[in-house]
């Protein structure tokens, strides 16, 4: 595998595609904004006026976009991927979008003569420049192990899930819980801070319990400690995120109470002008309700 196609070079995907290029690999790129366009066929990839123009030639094409409409359009629309890959070519899904919409599409290429495999991303921006992403795969054993040289450019963790449909199924489940217990840190630390704790004294504490979480030495640290909500990953995100994890609880008829309640917090930080913000942001709609800040100083 030599000619890869990429489509979708937002804050997640440029760094992707530009991953891909420093391995070695030849890279055809699309996207509907120019810079990272020029970005990437600066360091040596070509740029094709569409979807279809990029599949022309490219033994695989990864696609990393913001919601299931923008797969659809992009792999089946009338200038689509599937209108000018090759027999045989994988397509790879890296975004994060509904799980049966995945699952239609791969039945949809399956039809044409093209494999599928979902491989959507954890981590952040921070993760995709430095290759350091985790994926989680979808697909056919054989189709997997052909992309996971390419996978692995991108990622320094690659694992495989199940059949095609897995791979998001995994990413939803693991967003769903990152997402809500986002909104459970944000309260916890801002009741502690308004009860008049420090914050040095509720990390030594909650760090050594079982309420320890990835946030509270993660996440938070790098981002809202600081007062740093630059987006590695966004409020906007996390807010669509929960919702396919709840249309996911609902198709499989499990209540999923907490991150229902979560997703409204982040759609009120959507409401006050927050959905550019990391989702560590969310606390700054507590504070401002509470009247305290969060951060070290």
């Amino acid at each position: 595998m030599k000619t890869i196609g990429f489509i979708g070079l937002g804050s997640m995907g440029r760094p992707m595609a530009g991953n891909v290029l420093k391995a070695g690999y030849a890279l055809r790129v699309h996207d509907i904004v120019a810079d990272p366009v020029a970005a990437l066929v600066a360091a040596g990839a070509e740029s094709r006026r569409s979807p279809k123009e990029v599949a022309t030639d490219a033994e695989a094409v990864i696609t990393m976009l913001p919601d299931s409409p923008d797969v659809e359009a992009v792999l089946l629309g009338p200038d689509g991927v599937a209108h000018g890959a090759r027999p045989g070519a994988i397509v790879i899904d890296m975004s994060t979008i509904d799980p049966a919409v995945t699952r239609k599409l791969g039945e949809a290429l399956k039809a044409r003569g093209l494999r599928f495999v979902d491989a959507p991303v954890g981590r952040t921006s921070v993760h995709a420049e430095a290759g350091t992403l985790y994926i989680m795969v979808g697909g056919e054993p054989a189709d997997v192990a052909a992309v996971e040289p390419l996978l692995r450019t991108m990622g320094s963790d690659v694992v495989h899930c199940g059949g095609v449909g897995s791979g998001i199924t995994m990413k939803v489940v693991n967003n769903y819980l990152s997402c809500a217990s986002s909104v459970l840190t944000a309260e916890c630390l801002v009741l502690g801070i308004k009860a008049g704790l420090r914050l040095e004294t509720m990390l030594q504490v909650l760090t050594n319990t079982a309420a320890k979480t990835a946030h509270l030495e993660m996440t938070y640290p790098a981002k809202a400690f600081k007062g740093d909500f630059t987006p590695g990953f966004a409020v906007d995100l996390a807010h669509k995120d929960l919702g396919i994890g709840l249309r996911l609880g609902a198709e499989q008829r499990v209540p999923l109470a907490m991150g229902a309640a979560a997703r409204e917090l982040y759609s009120a930080a959507r409401a006050r002008g927050k959905g550019r913000l990391d989702y560590t942001g969310i606390v700054t709609l507590l504070e401002e309700m509470a009247g305290v800040e969060v951060r070290r100083r």
